[in-house]
C-alpha cells in the first residue's frame, strides 16, 4: 500500500465512525476458505468504531444436512414452503452454524452474542400454496440488538423467527438483513456471497439506483434465486431509508474493505440518494481542488495553478463528487469581450479514470457555456487533445478565435498546446 491509498481510506473513517453496518453472509461463504478473511475485515471495522451486526444464511448447510439424513427438502432458503421435516433439518443446521460463527468470531477477538430478535408470523397461503413453517418478518426487536452494540458486542442474527405462540419459523436471511438495517437506522447493508455481482450481464457502471436494481431483477428472471433476492431486498432497503447497500463476492481478496474504503469498490452498490453529483465549486473546495490537480501539474498535464489562482476564478470551476468525495474537476472560463469561453483544467483523479467521468465534466462545462449564451468553446491541451476530439472538439492551427491575451500566453509559455474548438448548439 502506498500513502495515497492510505489517504483514500482515511477520508472514509470519519464518515463511518459510530455508524451501524449490517453484514449479511451466505452460508456457502461461511463454509469457504474466504470466511477467515471476512472475519478479519469485521475486526478491522470494529477497531474503527464501526458497529457491526452479522446476519447469516444457511441454505448450503441445510441442503448438506438434508442430504446426509436423506430428508427431501421442501425449501432451503426460507422463501418457499417449509414443511415440518425441512423445519427440523433447518433448525439443526442453523443452530450448528450459529455456534460455529460464534466460535470463529472469538478467534479474531470479537465479543459476540446470538440474538433472537425476529418476531414473525406464518407466511400463510401464497399463490394458492400453504407456506407451512415459512415465516414473514413482523418486527425486529431493535432494542435488543442496540443494547448489544452499546456494550461493544457484535450481535449474530440467524434466519429463524418466532411467532406469538413461540413457534419457530424459517425466514430468509436477505429479508432479515433488510429489516434489521431499517430497525437500527443502519448506514449500510453488505451482502456477501460466492457470486461476483460484477459478472451480471449489465451494460452500466457498478453503482445502481434502487429503480435500476429492481428493473434489472424484473428483466432477468433467469438469474440465480439468491442474486435476485439480494437485488430486490437491496432496492427495498434503500427505499426504506438505508442509504447504501453493497453486494460483494467473498472470492475477491479483501472484498469487504476494498468495497467500503474506495469510491469505485469491487462489488455492486445500490443507493437511495445522489451517489454521483456534478455541482459548482465553492470556496470550501479550493484546497481540495489544489491537491486534486497538483500531481497533474507536476506531470505537466496541466498549467501550474496556485491556490490563489484557483480562488480568483473559483466560480468558473465545476466538480464531480462520488459519494461526497471530489474526484474530478473542470473549469469553464468565459471571455465576454471575445464571445468565446474556454474549457480548462479537466482532470479526473487517478483510480477513477475509465468510468466516463471526464465526459460528464465536459458535458457540464458545455452546458454552462450554453446557459451563458456562448456559441464557441475552445481548449488548449498538450496531452488530452485526442480525448477532447472524441468529445466533439476539432483541432485548429488558427489562433484567431482565441481571446487576445490567451494568444499572447500561448506564444510565451512555450508549451505548444494544441488549439481545439467546439461549437455549442
Amino acid at each position: 500500500m502506498n500513502f495515497s491509498d492510505l489517504r483514500s481510506i482515511l477520508q472514509y473513517v470519519p464518515q463511518f465512525r459510530g455508524r451501524t453496518f449490517v453484514v449479511a453472509i451466505d452460508g456457502a461463504v461461511i463454509d469457504s476458505p474466504d470466511f477467515s478473511n471476512i472475519l478479519l475485515d469485521l475486526a478491522v471495522l470494529r477497531s474503527l468504531n464501526i458497529k457491526v451486526v452479522l446476519v447469516h444464511g444457511a441454505a448450503a448447510q441445510i441442503q448438506a444436512l438434508g442430504a446426509k439424513r436423506n430428508v427431501p427438502l421442501s425449501n432451503a432458503d426460507g422463501t418457499g414452503t417449509t414443511d415440518e421435516a425441512t423445519l427440523e433439518v433447518s433448525m439443526d443446521a442453523i443452530t450448528r452454524l450459529s455456534n460455529s460463527v460464534m466460535q470463529s468470531l472469538t478467534t479474531v477477538k470479537l465479543k459476540a452474542a446470538m440474538a433472537n430478535a425476529i418476531h414473525a408470523h406464518p407466511a400463510g397461503i401464497i399463490r394458492g400454496i400453504d407456506a407451512g413453517f415459512t415465516g414473514t418478518i413482523e418486527k425486529i426487536d431493535g432494542s435488543v440488538l442496540q443494547s448489544f452494540l452499546d456494550q461493544d458486542i457484535l450481535p449474530v442474527v440467524p434466519p429463524l423467527g418466532f411467532d406469538g405462540d413461540g413457534q419457530t419459523l424459517r425466514v430468509n436471511s436477505d429479508a432479515v438483513a433488510r429489516e434489521v438495517a431499517c430497525a437500527l437506522n443502519a448506514a449500510k447493508v453488505i451482502f456477501v456471497s460466492t457470486t461476483d455481482p460484477r459478472s451480471l450481464p449489465a451494460d452500466r457502471q457498478h453503482q445502481w439506483s434502487a429503480e435500476e436494481a429492481l428493473s434489472f431483477a424484473e428483466s432477468h428472471p433467469e438469474l440465480a434465486v439468491g442474486t435476485l433476492s439480494k437485488l430486490r431486498h437491496a432496492a427495498r432497503a434503500t427505499r426504506d431509508g438505508v442509504p447504501r447497500v453493497h453486494l460483494i463476492s467473498s472470492c475477491s481478496e479483501d472484498a469487504l474493505l476494498s468495497e467500503l474504503f474506495s469510491n469505485e469498490g469491487v462489488g455492486l452498490m445500490i443507493y437511495s440518494d445522489a451517489y454521483q453529483k456534478v455541482r459548482a465549486a465553492t470556496r470550501a473546495d479550493i484546497d481540495e481542488l489544489y491537491l486534486l490537480i497538483h500531481r497533474a501539474i507536476e506531470d505537466e498535464q496541466l498549467v501550474e495553478r496556485s491556490r490563489a489562482d484557483i480562488q480568483s476564478v473559483i466560480d468558473d470551476y465545476i466538480v464531480l463528487e462520488i459519494d461526497g468525495n471530489v474526484v474530478g474537476c473542470v473549469a469553464m472560463h468565459p471571455y465576454a469581450d471575445s464571445g468565446t469561453a474556454e474549457l480548462a483544467c479537466l482532470y479526473v483523479k487517478r483510480g477513477h479514470t475509465g468510468q466516463g467521468y471526464g465526459g460528464i465534466l465536459v458535458a457540464a462545462a458545455i452546458e454552462r457555456a450554453k446557459q451563458l449564451g456562448y456559441t464557441t468553446l475552445f481548449a488548449l491541451s498538450t496531452q488530452a487533445a485526442g480525448y477532447l476530439e472524441r468529445a466533439g472538439f476539432i483541432r485548429s492551427r488558427d489562433l484567431e478565435p482565441l481571446p487576445p491575451h490567451r494568444r499572447e500566453q500561448w506564444a510565451k509559455n512555450g508549451r505548444n498546446a494544441v488549439v481545439l474548438l467546439r461549437g455549442i448548439e
